[in-house]
């Protein structure tokens, strides 16, 4: 419903279409002349449409319309006139089409009158929409343009800022577009540049050259440039339609680059000689007792089957046996552990122990290839040939070194993830001479230039951090301080050939190891506290024939259970364990229970933290360092009860497994 003025002096015409209005719901105001129209319209109430006849009292529609459209809050509201027979176009005193918005013949059907009626006002509330939509939009657009003004004075500061910080780098930086222009250039590459040329939009011969190169190959590409007797190290980076150059001064640092280079080795190594001692005879520790297992287990196996052939399956043999290949594994853990830490510290002392051991160059094979499985398996199919028979001098450690240092270029030279079309042979085989072993790859091959420098000091083809040039160089090193030779093959295109060839060593017939006994015969109760698993579980052999024992991970886990069982003659601890370290376990059990600490026993790598040598300097307690042998570990333990006597604390025993393998670890 609509509130609708009509303008009209004749009555029939205004009893009409008030009439046909009226039936469509709609309010009519009817006024007979121009100031009652102008005085309706101008009332309180809103209008939605105004309908007046052109024969209107008081000078007639124009009169009214010419008023109306002078109104500013009358300008939108939709006029339609009523004419008694349609006007001529261009006829005097008639009102032209673009000041209404409709036109009815004052004839018009009641049907036809609410129609154009409803049309009109569909057309203002359209009309309103569409300003409302503008008004919204026009808002919009200020408050978007403000917020548009406010990131551009943003990104103008920011970008005086970064022109700041830019011109503060040491370092020249010039940023080329395609052309070799300069689009960006800081203090520092202004000054580095020609002095002939600092104005200059155009970038020197060799500058544009390098920009050129990395642009076309896409990748950081390096020169050295001599300007006014100084060298500069050019590096050029492509980017998208740019190429950045990074320019530093270096010729102070290449003066000094070889000198310094030996000093820093030798002060890095001795840092990381007494850093790493505790973590190398962590792992020392359970591998020389877990050797000292396997010993033991195939003396008895081999003294069964020697004097019992027929009977030897009766006599347990092949669960002897198994025992001794798990052992032998987790040796092979702490193996690995210790050539990862010292494989480096070769290089810079000469270690000339176990020149004389004889060794089975195809375990030392196994070894490498063992350590080198993961980044074996995404580059080459590995293809084992190992016939040698022999023994060779050197000790296991070493020959593991050499050969894992030519696993590993070999690796490196064959590309990752085509194990199906990539192959690595390894060989072993005797000879007159001695025993031969090859590694050959089937990668692009090394050059006859770089073949030359293989064994050279430091020299590397692979990408900076990834080879230091040492490994070729130290296994050299150690195969010519047994006896032996290394050679080098190989054809581009075709892979490459490392040749190690080794004297003969006999093994030497090595005495039975004799079985330790407790020094009293007496079994005590001993807890284990140690936050290396292997190393408890080297404990546990290596006693369990002699003592009852009980292992804990951690000193937080040992306080668990003194909790609820005290009854241990001695508490063998690690000085040096994450979390609660084992001086802080040594207090809280003082604190806890008085008539413990005096039955500890530390058991240390070397005490390199301020508090540990602090706590061994203070109050010293019994301490025996690693790596020990059995014989020295059972004297000190029975030493050790034998001070405390037979006393024993009165609290709950936790129940005796049956198994030993079932003790917790």
């Amino acid at each position: 419903m609509a509130r609708l003025v009509l303008a009209a002096s004749a009555p029939g015409v205004s009893r009409h279409f008030t009439v046909a209005l009226g039936q469509a719901g709609h309010v009519v105001a009817v006024c007979s002349d121009v100031n009652s129209a102008l005085e309706e319209l101008s009332g309180v109430r809103e209008s939605d449409l105004l309908l007046v006849h052109i024969l209107l009292e008081g000078g007639g529609a124009e009169a009214l319309c010419g008023k109306v459209a002078r109104l500013s809050r009358l300008r939108s509201l939709p006029t339609v006139l009523i004419v008694d027979a349609w006007p001529e176009l261009g006829a005097p005193g008639t009102l032209l089409p673009g000041d209404l918005d409709d036109m009815l013949l004052s004839s018009s059907s009641a049907d036809e009158i609410r129609g154009r009626v409803d049309l009109n006002l569909r057309s203002k509330r359209l009309a309103a929409e569409t300003r409302r939509h503008n008004s919204e939009l026009e808002i919009k657009v200020v408050e978007h343009t403000r917020k548009v003004a406010a990131l551009a004075d943003e990104v103008r500061s920011e970008r005086d800022v970064l022109r700041e910080a830019v011109n503060l780098i040491e370092d020249g930086v010039l940023l080329l577009d395609n052309d070799g222009v300069v689009v960006l250039e800081n203090t520092a590459g202004r000054r580095m540049r020609d002095p002939r040329d600092v104005a200059a939009e155009i970038v020197d011969p060799d500058l544009a050259a390098l920009a050129s190169q990395a642009r076309h190959s896409n990748q950081r590409v390096e020169l050295v440039i001599s300007r006014d007797q100084r060298q500069l190290l050019v590096a050029a980076y492509p980017a998208v339609d740019r190429v950045l150059l990074h320019m530093r001064d270096v010729t102070d640092a290449r003066d000094l680059e070889v000198r310094r280079l030996q000093a820093e080795k030798l002060a890095s190594i001795g840092l990381l000689a007494a850093g790493v001692a505790h973590e190398i005879n962590n792992p020392a520790s359970f591998v020389l007792h877990n050797l000292d297992s396997v010993l033991s287990v195939l003396q008895t196996m081999d003294e069964k089957l020697a004097s019992q052939p027929r009977v030897a399956r009766s006599l347990g043999a092949q669960a002897l046996m198994f025992d001794a290949m798990s052992i032998l594994q987790e040796s092979k853990e702490g193996m690995a552990r210790i050539t990862r830490i010292v494989r480096d510290l070769h290089s810079f002392s000469r270690v000339d122990d176990d020149t004389q051991v004889a060794t089975d160059a195809n375990v030392s094979l196994e070894s490498a290839l063992s350590m080198l499985r993961n980044e074996l398996r995404y580059r080459a199919t590995v293809i084992r040939d190992l016939r040698a028979t022999r023994h060779v001098p050197g000790g296991a450690a070493r020959l593991g070194q050499v050969f894992l240092n030519i696993i590993l270029n070999a690796a490196h030279a064959m590309s990752e993830g085509g194990p199906e079309r990539n192959r690595l042979w390894v060989r072993s085989f005797d000879t007159p001479s001695g025993v031969v072993v090859e590694i050959q790859d089937s990668g692009p091959g090394i050059a006859a230039d770089v073949m030359s420098r293989v064994f050279e000091s430091f020299y590397t083809t692979k990408p900076r951090g990834v080879g230091t040039g040492l490994g070729l160089p130290i296994s050299r090193d150690i195969v010519l301080s047994l006896g032996g030779k290394i050679e080098a093959e190989s054809e581009p295109g075709r892979g490459a050939l490392f040749r190690v060839t080794l004297p003969f060593l006999a093994a030497k017939d090595q005495p039975p190891s004799p079985k330790v006994e407790g020094r009293t015969g007496r079994r005590r109760r001993v807890l284990a506290v140690d936050d290396e698993t292997l190393l408890l579980k080297a404990y546990r052999r290596m006693l369990i024939d002699h003592h009852d024992v009980e292992i804990r991970g951690s000193a937080t886990e040992a306080l668990a259970l003194l909790a609820i069982d005290r009854d241990f003659d001695v508490i063998l601890c690690d000085l040096q364990m994450p979390g609660m370290s084992g001086a802080e376990f040594f207090a809280a059990v003082r604190e806890l229970y008085p008539e413990l600490p005096q039955r500890f026993l530390f058991i240390t790598g070397g005490a390199f933290a301020p508090e540990a040598r602090r706590f061994l300097e203070e109050s010293p307690p019994a301490c025996i360092h690693k790596p020990f042998a059995l014989d020295e570990l059972l004297s000190r333990i029975d030493a050790l009860a034998q001070d405390q006597g037979t006393r024993r604390s009165p609290v709950l025993r936790l129940p005796e497994l049956a198994d030993p393998s079932q003790i917790r670890h």
